[in-house]
Parts: structure tokens; sequence; C-alpha cells
């Protein structure tokens, strides 16, 4: 979805007899909208349908979770610091605020996984808050690192495996898809020369996958699939995802966060400017270290809005968060529509002449109302929504809202 790419052996035209060492290869068309959106096309030694079994599975607090009863209006601190899972990256995944277009969880295994995971209900985007290792998909191996974006495409077999500490992700399920905003392309599907990245920040697969015992064990495999909220299991006497080659737009890519370039304006600029990704009905924007605004009476702390249309969230990475009291690294921040948000008492005034931010943030704002779970309300700082009354303390003033 970002460009064409290919990787492995592959015919001189698609949908033609395709032999390796004398077998003949299973050709797959991976398609969206379709056969009129994007795509991409595997050759598979041993035909992906060929399935042994099917049995059912739930994992409580990522499929099913559970909606919060009651959800009164007003302004809400989520401390995922707090949430303590266990497991492989499925059985360590939460969903904590959810809505009909988009899910977002925190995702903190404590194990490796022999299971492979296909989301046929959504895009999947990952961003690393902790750690480093790899996705290993059909597509082949993505590497990831600290603070990296990671999309991968909805129904794409994919695991996870990491080097050193165990890892941490905050992840968003985009139910319609997840890409780069149309705003930032041209006529030609060439990502425009004023947006905040380029084609060579993003990365793809660096190798295909290929079927390790020591790795991979023993038949039989498992892939668990999520398709209207309910999870399945499918097993395989062979190791599924043997491909020989690929080509197309279809593939999991990785961008990190700090390859985003920022604007700075003349005054304080809104949230805006710092789209990164959109989806249906919502979008995913980066606030990164930068220079801020340069009027010479500009307030470079945000002004307090009532975007009357969206719900925001603001998920908190690194940097200095003075400007939300209690608010630490990995803490979520929702601020509903409805009720107008701003800087905490005293932070406003307080930023005038201040040259730059510090803070790095992951955000997302959606049409839609953004509900609880209960598994985020256990984690929730009930306080949260009075503490614009209180006076902060002294200490840098961070911009990035």
């Amino acid at each position: 979805m970002i460009h064409y790419m290919r990787m492995g052996k592959l015919p001189p035209k698609p949908h033609i007899a395709f032999y390796d060492d004398g077998k003949l290869l299973m050709e797959q068309c991976h398609t969206r909208e379709g056969f009129e959106g994007p795509y991409s096309t595997l050759y598979f030694k041993t035909p992906p349908t060929d399935e042994n079994a099917v049995e059912k599975m739930g994992i409580p607090g990522f499929c099913p979770f559970e909606p919060l009863a009651e959800q009164p209006l007003y302004r809400r601190h989520i401390r995922t610091q707090d949430l303590k899972l266990q497991g492989d990256f499925l059985d360590a995944r939460r969903v904590l605020l959810f809505n009909a277009d988009v899910q977002m969880s925190m995702v903190k295994p404590t194990e490796t996984s022999e299971r492979f995971f296909s989301n046929g209900d959504g895009e999947e985007l990952y961003f690393v808050y902790q750690g480093s290792g790899r996705f290993e998909t059909m597509f082949g191996i993505l590497p990831f690192r600290e603070r990296d974006y990671v999309i991968i495409p909805r129904s794409t077999p994919y695991r996870i495996h990491w080097d050193g500490d165990a890892p941490q992700f905050f992840v968003f399920e985009g139910r319609g898809f997840i890409d780069i905003p149309k705003e930032f392309r041209n006529r030609a599907g060439q990502i425009t020369d004023y947006a905040p990245f380029s084609h060579r920040d993003f990365r793809g697969p660096e190798s295909l996958l290929a079927y390790d015992e020591r790795l991979h064990g023993k038949a039989p495999f498992k892939m668990v699939i999520k398709r209207e909220d309910t999870l399945t299991v499918h097993l395989t006497q062979h190791f599924p995802y043997d491909v020989v080659g690929w080509d197309g737009s279809v593939w999991p890519v990785a961008f990190n966060i700090h390859d985003y370039q920022p604007k700075t304006g003349l005054v304080h600029l809104p949230p805006t400017i710092h789209i990164t990704f959109a989806g249906n009905e919502f979008v995913i924007c980066s606030f990164v270290p930068r220079k801020v605004d340069y009027h010479e009476k500009a307030i470079p702390c945000p002004y307090g809005h009532a975007s009357v249309h969206m719900d925001e969230i603001l998920f908190y990475v690194d940097g200095n968060f003075t400007s939300r009291k209690g608010i630490d690294s990995g803490s979520i921040s929702l601020h509903p529509a409805g009720i107008p948000h701003g800087p905490h008492p005293g932070m406003y005034e307080k930023s005038i002449g201040t040259q730059r931010t510090s803070e790095l943030a992951v955000m997302c704002d959606t049409y839609k109302q953004l509900r609880l779970t209960t598994a985020a309300h256990e984690i929730e700082d009930k306080d949260y929504h009075l503490t614009w009354v209180e006076k902060e303390g002294d200490g840098e003033v961070p911009v990035s809202r």
C-alpha cells in the first residue's frame, strides 16, 4: 500500500504455470476491495487452503472483550503502565478503547509464540512502545525497532519474536483500512515532496520466511484467525507459509516515528498538521520533538478547543508531560467530543517564549464515540477529569497539543 515491491522468484507473467524444483506452485492473489484495490500475488509451495482441522477459541479481554456498561461523559486517563499481562502476543493483548471503525489495544507479551495470527477484521497498526525484534509473515521477515509503526495488512498471517527484553505495543485495528492519507499522494500514486515522509522512510520485509523446525516446531501448525470478533484456530500438517516469491503493493511495512518530518508555523497550528496515517473515519498523528511557533507573541501551548465532531486519544511515549497532571510515559488520555479541553491551569501563559517541544506521542481522532472496555476501566485514573481546577508546579512546558 506504500509502493510496488517484489521478492524472491516470479514467473514472467501472472496466472501462468510456474514450477519450483519440478513442482507446480500455487498462486494466491491477496486483494483489497474485491479486485478493484491494491493487491499482491504470492507463490506457495503447498496450497495455503490445505487445512486439516478448525477449532473454536476465545481470549477474554481481546476477543471477546467486555464493553464498560456505563460511560458518563468526562475526560479520562488510562494507565497502561498498570496493566499486568502474561502469555504470547495474543494472550497478552487487551482491547482498551473501541468504536465501529477502530479498536485500540495494549500488547505486553511475556512468551514467544508458535502460533500465527491473521486478522480478517481489519488492518493492524502496531506502535512499538518498547523493544525490538521481527515480524514473521507470509511476505517474509520484517525487523522492527523501538518507536516503529508496523502496518500488517488485513488477513496477513504473522507472529512476533523479539530480541532481549519483552516488547510492548500499542495497536490500532482499523476496520476499513489504514494507509497513507490521500492528500500525500500525487496522481501517479507517488508520495509527494511536501508530505511529512518519503518512500525511503518505509521498510518492507528483508527476506522470505523459510521453515525451520527449531523455530517453528512440528505439525500440526496453528493459525489463529479473527473474523467478526470471533477466533478460530486452523491447523495444517505442513508449514503453510513457504513462499518462493511475491510482488505487488500489499505487504507489511515499518516506519519509525522519528522519521516523521514535523511542520512549524508562525503561530500554533492545529493537530491536523501531524497526520501520519488515515483510516475509515479516523486519523493517526505523530507528535515528535520539533521547534515551535516563531511569531514574537506566539503562545506555543495549544489553545483550548472543543472538537465537537471527534473524540481524541493521546498515547504518551516519551518526554516531559507536566502539562497533564499525573500523565507519564505509557498513559492514554481520552478527550471526548462535547467537552472543551486544553492545557492545565497555568500552562498556557507559562509556555510563552518556549523554543522547542520534547514530547513524543501518538494521537488518534475518531468521528464515532470511543467506548472503554472493562480492562481499561480497571486501570483508569478516576480523578483525571477534575485536575483542571488545580495549579500545576514548575517545569518545562510541553507544547505538542
